[in-house]
Parts: structure tokens; C-alpha cells; sequence
């Protein structure tokens, strides 16, 4: 079925009305100037002639103009009836007659109630009318969704939020209802908004912190997504440390997408929820907007030499950073700086990870770094990391050194590991299952592996080297 594409959606005709009625309304003023020129005689009727010529001429210029039929009517119709009506004044004052009144009424009439009009438009009324209107709808239903993902794509809710632009006071009234579902419509209307009255932002926040259900709670973050003041930015960086889980990443989610004005106030607050030991299964802080500002990564950077799970969480942030970053063309002094960090060995080891891995994914190291981070000065991990790079390229004897180095290590987590690329670069089976996970480092699983792969670097330490490099080429053919 073809698809309807919006400029052949739209009906034709109500199209054709409007443009008939805009031409008519500006066309009338024209019309009257010309129909009293026969009533008039001499310099009055020249005096007509012209007015009704000039006007002609200012509505045909109108008429060309693409710009115009795009803006109000209202300002057109004001300036050509009381030009109009100055014509008629100067042309026609010397006609005494019920035409002369009539036209002037008209001229005058029109113009006064176009000018009340738009001053009513541009007051909101009718907005806040419509909007109260639509509130009371939502209001008496009785079937609303109590999902916010669904509940923001009703079609009542996105009218009530186009209808909001001017006053949130209908939505907030509907913040004390009864009914789960319209609370979480009336906070659904409110997304990001940025326009508040006295009062209204604290409101919401209040209900957030007095609410038991974590969706109101999710609800509220979005709509004081976009506060500026730094009380109130400071009172939604608590709920980082939220008992559940969705609303401390959509509270993250609020906060981060303007990390660059709102770190130095949340600081803090982050900090604390980093370190907790409650939320350490959240892992890194994600947020789908903007990138960290170079205050927070400066934060971050130095929260990632501290010990326990700060250090950890840190960590994983500034990678998950890193790899957002260099997804683009990066700039040349942040990739100096993250080498720099690479082989920085006072830097810590995990921060060395990330910051390899986030290079690696890229294609921003080169085979130079990799060799140097073979060295045993390296924490093992970095180590294997740069082995299984080199070795990925081809044969590499220094990286298959290493290798052995670290395989004899007697650390379950790294022989799992150091199991993974063996079996994967050297097509040796070491009892890891093919594309399955990793087995969990306590178990009995582990702890077999761990001996193969020590009894398999014992053995290969008396083997040329020479020999298992011919096996590492065949299995790279292969």
C-alpha cells in the first residue's frame, strides 16, 4: 500500500476557504473605497481613485509574497482598514450620506474587533480554557494505563501537553486524583518542562517524595528534567539513591543531560550514590543525552584511584564515556591523554582496562603501544588484552611469551581469561564451552580450568616456541 505523504494528506478544500476568506477580508476595504466613488465628484473622487489604487496594489503584493499567507491575518487586516478608513476621511468629506457612515462603521468595526481578538488570543485564554477542558476529560477516565510508557502516547495526553504552554495548573490539579493512572497522565503531560510558575516545580517535587509507587516517582524525574534553579536540581539528585532502580537511572537520566551547568551541584550526590554498596549492581552511569562535561570526567578520573566499589563504578562510567567519545572522530589531544592514561603505571590498573578496551574498539592503538603493554610491569589483565590484540594480527612470539607468563599465575579470574584467548588464538581446548559465557570464578567449572590452563603453560614452557607458533598458524587458517 502506498504511503500517504503529509503535503497529499491534507484536504484540498478547507485550503481553498481560507485563502478565498483571507483575500476577501483584505479585498474589502478596496471595494469600499471604489463603490463611494461614484457618490463623489472632483479632487473627492480622485482622492478615492487613489486610495482604492494604493490599497489594490498592498493586496496584490500580499497576495505574491509565499511569506505572508504564512503569518496572521490579524496585523494585515488592522493597518488596511484604518488606511482605509484615512482615505475615506479625507476623500469623502464632502459625502453625507447613509454609504459614508455605513463604511466608515465598517472600516472601524472590523479593525477594533480583529485588534480584540488577538489581545484575547495572546492573553491564553482560550489555551487555559481548552487546557482545563481536556484535564476534566482525562479526568473521568476511567481506563488509563498505569505504564508511562504508554500512558505518554495517548492521544488525550499529548493534546493536554501542547495545551499546557502557557499554565501546568490544570495537569497539577490533577496530582490529587483518586485514580493511579490520571496521576501518572497529569505528570506524563509535564515532561521536560521548562516554564514554571512559583510553586509549580515544588509541587511536583513534593509528590515525588511523598510517593509509594516508583512509576509517579519516574514521572516526576521527567518533568523536572529541565529545571534551572539548584535547590531544586539538588533536592532530585537524592533520588540517585532510590530504592528502585528505574528511578535512579531516570533520575540520572534528568540530571546528566546537562552535566555541564549541573555537575558542580550534584557532585556530591553522585559521589554518594557511586560508593553505596546497595546500588553497586547498577553499574555505570548512563545517560542517553549529552556527553560528561570535562569537570565531571575530571571527577570521575580522580574517584577511580580510590578503593571499593567507588573506584569500580567510576571506572565503568568513564568507559562507557570513552566509548561514546571515540565512536566519532575524536579530538587528537583526548587521544594523547588516554594513552597517556594507558601507559601511565602509576594510573589504576582497572582505569587501564577500560581505557584499553575503549582504544581497542576504536582502532586507536597501534601495534607499538600493544608490544608495550607486554610488559611484565602491566597489570596481567592489561597484559592478556595486548597478547590477544598482537596475536589476533598474526604470530607474535613475544605475545605468546606472555601468554605463558600469565597463565601460570595462580588467579582463577585471570586463568579464565587467559582460557578464553588460548583457546580461541591457539585452538587449544582447555574445557571452556564455544560461545558460552564464562563459568562463574567459584565454581567447580573454574577451578578445572584454572589446572589446565597452568598444567598447559607448564608444558608449553618445554616446547620451542617455534612449534607452538606453527600451531597458532594453522589455527588462524583454520
Amino acid at each position: 500500500m502506498r504511503a500517504v505523504m503529509p503535503s497529499q494528506s491534507r484536504n484540498p478544500v478547507p485550503l481553498v476557504v481560507s485563502a478565498a476568506v483571507r483575500a476577501f477580508v483584505l479585498l474589502v476595504p478596496t471595494a469600499l473605497l471604489l463603490i463611494g466613488m461614484p457618490r463623489t465628484s472632483g479632487a473627492s473622487q480622485i482622492m478615492l481613485l487613489i486610495g482604492a489604487g494604493f490599497q489594490a496594489v498592498v493586496c496584490f503584493l500580499a497576495f505574491l509574497s509565499s511569506r505572508s499567507w504564512r503569518q496572521p491575518v490579524a496585523p494585515s487586516v488592522i493597518s488596511l482598514y484604518l488606511i482605509a478608513l484615512g482615505w475615506l476621511w479625507l476623500g469623502g468629506s464632502s459625502l453625507d450620506d447613509w454609504y459614508h457612515h455605513l463604511a466608515q462603521a465598517i472600516l472601524l468595526i472590523v479593525p477594533l474587533t480583529v485588534f480584540a481578538f488577538q489581545i484575547l488570543i495572546n492573553s491564553g485564554a482560550p489555551a487555559i480554557r481548552r487546557a482545563r477542558v481536556l484535564a476534566d476529560s482525562l479526568a473521568r477516565r476511567r481506563d488509563l494505563p498505569t505504564e508511562l510508557s504508554t500512558c505518554r502516547n495517548l492521544p488525550e495526553v499529548k493534546a493536554l501537553r501542547e495545551a499546557l504552554h502557557l499554565d501546568a495548573t490544570p495537569a497539577l490539579n490533577l496530582l490529587s486524583h483518586p485514580q493511579l493512572g490520571v496521576r501518572v497522565a497529569a505528570l506524563a503531560t509535564l515532561e521536560f518542562r521548562k516554564n514554571w510558575r512559583r510553586g509549580q516545580a515544588e509541587l511536583v517535587l513534593h509528590v515525588a517524595q511523598k510517593a509509594q509507587e516508583p512509576v509517579l516517582r519516574i514521572a516526576a524525574m521527567n518533568a523536572l528534567a529541565n529545571l534551572d534553579e539548584r535547590i531544586l536540581v539538588e533536592a532530585v539528585a537524592q533520588f540517585l539513591q532510590d530504592p528502585c532502580r528505574e528511578v535512579r537511572q531516570a533520575a540520572t537520566e534528568a540530571l546528566l543531560w546537562n552535566c555541564e551547568q549541573r555537575w558542580s551541584w550534584i557532585r556530591h550526590a553522585v559521589r554518594a550514590a557511586l560508593s553505596s554498596p546497595d546500588f553497586q549492581q547498577d553499574g555505570p552511569l548512563q545517560c542517553s543525552g549529552q556527553l560528561l562535561s570535562a569537570e565531571a570526567v575530571a571527577d570521575l578520573n580522580a574517584w577511580a584511584s580510590e578503593m571499593g566499589i567507588l573506584g569500580v563504578r567510576a571506572v565503568h562510567t568513564l568507559g562507557v564515556h570513552h566509548n561514546r567519545v571515540l565512536q566519532d572522530q575524536p579530538e587528537a589531544e583526548l587521544l594523547a591523554e588516554l594513552r597517556r592514561q594507558l601507559t601511565d603505571p602509576h594510573a589504576p590498573p582497572l582505569l587501564r582496562l577500560e581505557v584499553a578496551r575503549a582504544l581497542r574498539a576504536g582502532g586507536w592503538l597501534d601495534n607499538t603501544i600493544q608490544e608495550r603493554l607486554l610488559d611484565p610491569a602491566n597489570p596481567a589483565l592489561l597484559r592478556l588484552q595486548a597478547a590477544e590484540a598482537l596475536l589476533d594480527s598474526g604470530p607474535h612470539p613475544r605475545a605468546l611469551t606472555t601468554i605463558y607468563d600469565v597463565a601460570r599465575l595462580p588467579n582463577r579470574e585471570i586463568a579464565l581469561a587467559t582460557a578464553a584467548i588460548v583457546q580461541r588464538c591457539l585452538n587449544v581446548d582447555l574445557g571452556l564451552p564455544i560461545g558460552q559465557p564464562l563459568p562463574p570464578v567459584n565454581s567447580r567449572h573454574a577451578a578445572e580450568v584454572t589446572r589446565r590452563v597452568m598444567s598447559w603453560a607448564a608444558q608449553a614452557e618445554n616446547e620451542p616456541v617455534s612449534g607452538v607458533m606453527s600451531q597458532q598458524s594453522v589455527a588462524s587458517s583454520q
